[in-house]
């Protein structure tokens, strides 16, 4: 093993986030899913029946960039696709039972992941958040502060991040964490 010890703040931050999702992708895998294919199920669990227009609007994609993910979810009976009533030229879609199971089996997974060592820690998630807090101010970093789905929950500024592992829903979990630029910059003091 090279000596990490002696990588910059920035290698050891990337590396660690590349292995975590390597390991969340593999798992997703089995499961018939991607993390696109994630999103994409909570959206359609949260909204109901809902256009894939608005899926991709919801997400922050093009809807022909969604399409190829709802594609796949509809092939492994995740999502069920119906003419919709009023535009009869385009499609509501809708999760399926199978769907719902393997959403909460991907949430599953993540709680796992991010309930081992020292991802487990309060203080470590508190230190995560602080950190992309401050990294927030830096040019173009609002394009990587939000996945599009607003409001799932797991918003979670500097001053709320250690009451928020101390609620009635648990903690935050390490990959399916949204962080919206407007929750870093409210002030809750």
């Amino acid at each position: 093993m090279p000596n990490i010890g002696l990588w910059s703040i920035n290698r050891l931050l990337s590396t660690a986030a590349r292995i975590l999702e390597h390991s969340w992708n593999n798992q997703l895998k089995e499961l018939g899913l991607t993390h696109a294919g994630v999103t994409a199920l909570e959206v359609i669990s949260r909204e109901g029946t809902v256009s894939q227009v608005r899926v991709a609007s919801i997400v922050g994609v093009q809807a022909q960039t969604m399409g190829k993910t709802l594609a796949r979810l509809e092939s492994h009976g995740h999502v069920y696709r119906t003419r919709n009533s009023v535009d009869r030229r385009s499609y509501l879609l809708g999760i399926t039972p199978k769907g719902k199971e393997v959403l909460a089996q991907a949430k599953e997974i993540d709680r796992i992941l991010a309930s081992s060592g020292e991802l487990a820690k309060p203080e470590f998630r508190q230190m995560l958040v602080r950190v992309v807090h401050e990294l927030s101010q830096q040019d173009g970093a609002e394009a990587y502060l939000s996945d599009g789905v607003e409001g799932s929950g797991d918003d979670v500024t500097t001053s709320d991040a250690a009451e928020s592992v101390d609620s009635a829903t648990g903690p935050n979990t390490a990959v399916l964490d949204v962080i919206r630029t407007d929750a870093l910059t409210s002030d809750k003091n």
